[in-house]
């Protein structure tokens, strides 16, 4: 799964369990710790357009109600049980194979924002740390980042997440890849969701995906 192996290679992701019973995704939303967001596990789908993620799951009863839901539509489907980041400024990291220049990192603000405003800044892969201040420089919407009301996000943790994702792309060489969204406040960064397509990478090294069992 593609939040697994971005874990793996280094990157911050939001803690998750993937379940397959009632079982497991109530005893991993009490691990977790509430409210929890569960979607599909599926890494090539787009979650929100076909219903698969459901947020704001505050308690057991509301839990229950969800597995219900996905039960109902979406039966023998694994799930992935996450905790759900509040805090945070959403952001969209892309890759994509271009034919003539290689891996392009797309970056700009995420969610609903990617499609509404397509205010994205990009640069080929490899990139450095003084390359993410020129891409955030970039973008209409650099004073959210830089700071705005109050809010502060955390620059030291962009700069070194961004070319990670780069070598990431590579590593598992991957065609295309969208991270959207990732949120980033003061303290911390987190990669939510996440889709790739093409990954062709060390399919022989993978372990399982994570689950209850054997978790420390």
């Amino acid at each position: 799964m593609i939040l697994d192996k971005l874990e793996k290679f280094g990157l911050s992701v939001a803690p998750f369990r993937i379940v397959k019973t009632w079982e497991e995704a109530r005893a991993a939303a009490k691990e977790l710790g509430y409210p929890v967001v569960v979607k599909l596990a599926s890494d090539t789908v787009h979650k929100t357009d076909v219903g698969g993620v459901v947020l704001d799951n505050y308690n057991e009863t509301m839990l229950k109600s969800t597995w219900d839901y996905f039960q109902r539509h979406f039966k023998g489907e694994a799930l992935l049980v996450q905790k759900q980041i509040k805090k945070g400024i959403e952001l969209y990291v892309g890759i994509e194979d271009d034919p003539s220049f290689g891996r392009i990192i797309l970056f700009g603000l995420g969610g609903v924002y990617v499609e509404v405003f397509r205010d994205i800044s990009a640069r080929i892969c490899p990139i450095t740390e003084k390359d993410v201040d020129s891409m955030i420089h970039d973008l209409k919407a650099k004073k959210i980042l830089l700071g705005y009301r109050g809010k502060q996000v955390n620059l030291a943790l962009l700069r070194k997440t961004l070319p990670k994702i780069c070598e990431f792309a590579e590593h598992v060489r991957a065609k295309e890849l969208d991270i959207n969204p990732m949120k980033v406040d003061a303290k911390h960064l987190y990669i939510i969701d996440a889709r790739v397509t093409g990954a062709q990478s060390a399919a022989r090294e993978e372990e399982p995906s994570k689950s209850l069992k054997g978790k420390k």
